[in-house]
This record gives structure tokens, C-alpha cells and sequence, in this order.
């Protein structure tokens, strides 16, 4: 199958929002005075359940996946760090070439012989890793901490204010999240509310619905989240029957490379046509992580910027309305919420009877979002 590819001004126009947001302040100069010094032991409940105590400031840290690995480079602790996912999809992050792999050739899957030899003071764990893993680590005397899915703004902050805890960045972790609270402050700010363009965010096959940060970023940007608005919750497989009746005004990509399926389905949308396909760095629209807002201030330059279809805009439900039993019935195909590890998450894509190599495929999908 060929793949539409975006057009170069699109590209660029996008290139440029994010070249903008690829320097950030450091974050040791955010803190003040008055910011919060972290005290050792600390002990937090993880989503495993387990209540995980460091004993010190970890001088020797592990990363198990990117967004654990991002939020470190954030807090400036990038030099304490031994291993990490030296991957493409982290290759962003200065230095990280140096560090240990400890990831598969595969790119996704946990080399546990390597985390162990590492002798890590912490293992950071992102929600995508399997709680099998963390287990054969935590029996392996490694004192692992798993983070939850984060479905919100609001839960990346929490967990870059966690992991400052844990590592013992505390201030650094308040400077990154007030500077990551005033992006998307400024944004909001920026936001034309007479307009509500229709946007699809899709990748992989996959598009997002709501309870993710996905959809926060497109509402927060201005615009409509068609696949939310149409009764999408966590990530679906999509379907091209819903994509026509939803005809996406702009749609959101994270893959230039890929671009989008040259189908008659895509082809039909007024994004399409009107050539509104916003591409957007991968690493981090998909990275539950402070440049997050790198992605969404692009995201919100492309739906401020967009021509709109003649005749009333998508917006959100009213909760008035009718229930869905009265409204389309063209939906997207909810992934299935088995998988082939013991965290399947709701909100995530799962992998139920999917053959062997579809799976492996929405193992990728997950890990990118790790």
C-alpha cells in the first residue's frame, strides 16, 4: 500500500514549532530558593502495588523505557544514569549513546542480564513494561520502581514531580514542571474558542480516543478530537467507515516517512484534500513526558492555521444530547484489552487473539509511548 506523504510546508511549518521547543531551559536554573529539597529514605507505592523505599540519592540510575528516560534528561541527571533504552526512538536525548543498552535488538523488549549486571541504585520502569519483568528484576535484588499509564497533563506532571522524589531532583522537578505548566498555559491563552477545527490523531493504524493524554493535546490545541467526540476511549484500531463519516478537518500524524494510507477513505477527508496533515515529532506527541508541550504547541499551530470546511464545526458532546444509541454508529474498532503481558491496561491498544506479528507490532506501538 502506498502512504500519502505531507506536504513540504506542512513539514516545515511543524519543523520550526518543534526546533523552537528542542532547547529547554535547564533545569537546574528553574529552581529558586524556595524549592523543595528532596530527604532520603523515600517510599512510594508503585503500580505493581509495592511500596518501593530508596535509601539514598540513587548515584546510579537505569531507565527501562523513553519517557522515564526523557523526564530524567529533564530533571539534569542524565549523568547519573548507567543504562537506558539506547533506541531510535531515544537517540533525541544527548548522551544517551553512552550509556548501557538495555534493550533487545529488538528495540522494545527488557534485557534483564544487563539491567542486573548494571547494579542500578533505582530501575525506572514506564507503565509498558511487563509486570513479569519487574518482577525477575525485583527477584534479582533490584529495586525497581513501575510508573502508571498517564492519561493526562496533569499525570505527566505528577510524574516528573515522582520521579524528582525518587532520584532526588526534587527542585529540578518543580523548575520543569513550572516551565512545562506555563507552555501549555500559553497555549490555552492563544486558543481562538470561535473555531473548533475537526482533528484525528492517527498513527499505526491507530488512532486516540479519550482518557488519553492524546486527546488533551488536540482539545488543549483548539480543536475537536473526532475519534473522542465519536465515542473512542484509549487507543483504537481505526476504521475507514468511521474515518469518512468523521472526515477530519486536520489530521495529526507522528510518522513523516509513513505519512498516511493512499485509501479512498483518507483520500475523501477535507484534511486530505485541502492537504492539512500536520506531522508532529513521534518522540514526543507519543512520550507521556515534559516535551510533550513541544508536540503540542505544534499541534496547536497547525489547528489554528487550518482552513475549515463550510458549515458548523465538530465540538465536543453535549451532555445533553441524545445517547449514542441515537447518534452515529460508525465507530472505530476498540483494541482488545488481553495482551501478552500481565499489565494490559485499559486505555491502551491490546492484542487479544491478534496473530503473533500483529501483536508484535502493537507491542511496538505501546513501547513509543512508554
Amino acid at each position: 500500500m502506498r502512504s500519502r506523504t505531507p506536504s513540504s510546508a506542512v513539514v516545515v511549518l511543524l519543523a520550526l514549532s518543534l526546533a523552537v521547543g528542542l532547547v529547554p531551559v535547564p533545569a537546574q536554573a528553574q529552581g529558586t530558593d524556595s524549592a523543595p529539597e528532596c530527604s532520603f529514605p523515600v517510599s512510594e507505592p508503585d503500580a505493581t502495588g509495592e511500596m518501593v523505599t530508596v535509601a539514598e540519592r540513587p548515584e546510579r540510575i537505569v531507565v527501562l523505557q523513553a519517557s522515564a528516560a526523557q523526564t530524567v534528561w529533564e530533571l539534569g541527571a542524565s549523568d547519573r544514569v548507567v543504562g537506558a533504552p539506547v533506541a531510535s526512538y531515544t537517540d533525541y536525548l544527548e548522551g544517551i549513546e553512552d550509556t548501557e543498552n538495555v534493550l533487545n535488538a529488538d528495540e522494545f523488549v527488557v534485557n534483564q542480564e544487563a539491567v542486573v549486571q548494571l547494579d542500578a541504585d533505582i530501575v525506572l520502569a514506564p507503565n509498558v513494561v511487563p509486570d513479569g519483568t519487574v518482577e525477575r528484576l525485583r527477584d534479582a535484588d533490584q529495586t525497581v520502581f513501575k510508573f502508571g499509564f498517564a492519561r493526562s497533563f496533569d499525570s505527566i506532571a505528577e510524574k516528573t514531580e515522582l520521579t524528582g522524589r525518587l532520584i532526588g531532583s526534587c527542585a529540578e522537578a518543580e523548575g520543569t514542571n513550572a516551565a512545562y505548566r506555563d507552555r501549555i498555559e500559553s497555549v490555552e491563552a492563544d486558543v481562538d474558542p470561535g473555531r473548533t477545527p475537526r482533528v484525528l490523531y492517527y498513527t499505526d493504524g491507530f488512532v486516540a480516543g479519550s482518557g488519553t493524554f492524546i486527546d488533551e493535546i488536540v482539545t488543549t490545541a483548539g480543536g475537536a478530537n473526532v475519534a473522542a467526540d465519536n465515542g473512542v476511549e484509549g487507543y483504537a484500531e481505526l476504521n475507514e467507515e468511521a474515518l469518512v463519516e468523521w472526515n477530519p478537518e486536520v489530521v495529526v500524524v507522528s510518522n513523516q516517512q509513513d505519512g498516511l494510507p493512499e485509501t479512498p477513505a483518507f483520500e475523501s477527508t477535507f484534511a486530505v484534500r485541502n492537504d492539512q496533515i500536520a506531522v508532529v515529532d513521534g518522540n514526543y506527541i507519543s512520550q507521556p513526558a515534559p516535551r510533550i508541550t513541544v508536540a503540542l504547541e505544534a499541534v496547536a499551530e497547525a489547528v489554528s492555521e487550518a482552513d475549515l470546511e463550510a458549515g458548523p464545526t465538530t465540538t465536543a458532546a453535549d451532555p445533553d444530547e441524545p445517547d449514542d444509541a441515537e447518534r452515529s454508529t460508525a465507530t472505530a474498532e476498540p483494541t482488545d484489552t488481553g495482551g501478552p503481558t500481565d499489565d494490559a491496561v485499559a486505555g491502551q491498544p491490546g492484542f487479544g487473539a491478534l496473530a503473533g506479528a500483529v501483536a508484535l507490532l502493537a507491542f511496538a506501538f505501546l513501547a513509543r509511548r512508554a
